[in-house]
């Protein structure tokens, strides 16, 4: 199985990571999409937090090589929605000190790539699920849609975009409590830190379930 690296990936995502897909190392960066956005539900309902990136939109960017953009203070601006978001969930005060530190103006990884690889080691740790990241090691170029799922492909798979997303026959998407669940309909697959704060302990086994529900 293929993916693509994630910014706080969803639920589907770490199901793929959990079943051991590789991660795309050699692919170029593509704008509006996971690699640098993530879902997460707020007061307002859901909400993207994006990470800006350096990139030239004339140019092709090898996904190793995009930078973060730190003209704008996005550390503090996604920590502020965690925490208004998720203040009052169940298990916040838990995970959150675990997770404030990569929203310290202090940590500034360069690249896209190594925060989102230092966020999803992280989180498998907290899931409890084992890290077993995998990367490849040449470029592979995508299967057509209709055969993408067939394929093991969920490189573009898992996208908020409509027009990309496919069945996914090997996903149930879990239903479990959320935070605003009194007057906001559940939202499915949102970023995994919805589920984490939500389910805590409990997350790991549920991303687990919903791998296992279709196989």
């Amino acid at each position: 199985m293929l993916v693509t690296t994630a910014y706080l990936g969803n639920i589907q995502y770490f199901g793929k990571l959990a079943a051991g897909a590789r991660i795309e190392a050699y692919e170029n960066f593509q704008k509006q999409t996971y690699r640098n956005r993530a879902e997460v539900m707020t007061a307002a309902g859901v909400r993207t937090l994006s990470v800006p990136v350096e990139w030239d939109h004339r140019a092709k960017m090898p996904i190793r090589a995009v930078r973060i953009d730190y003209k704008l203070p996005w550390q503090r601006e996604h920590w502020r929605t965690l925490q208004a978001a998720y203040s009052a969930a169940p298990y916040f005060d838990h995970y959150a000190e675990k997770l404030a530190p990569f929203y310290d103006s202090a940590y500034r990884p360069q690249t896209l790539w190594q925060l989102n690889e230092a966020l999803t080691r992280l989180l498998l740790e907290l899931f409890g699920l084992p890290d077993t990241l995998r990367f490849t090691e040449a470029y592979r170029p995508p299967v057509p849609p209709d055969e993408a799922v067939r394929a093991g492909d969920f490189r573009e798979v898992i996208s908020h975009k409509p027009r990309l997303k496919r069945p996914d026959p090997t996903f149930s998407a879990p239903e479990y409590y959320q935070v605003f669940a009194d007057r906001i309909p559940f939202a499915p697959n949102l970023s995994a830190v919805d589920l984490l704060f939500c389910e805590g302990p409990g997350a790991g086994r549920i991303i687990r379930e919903s791998v296992a529900a279709r196989e």
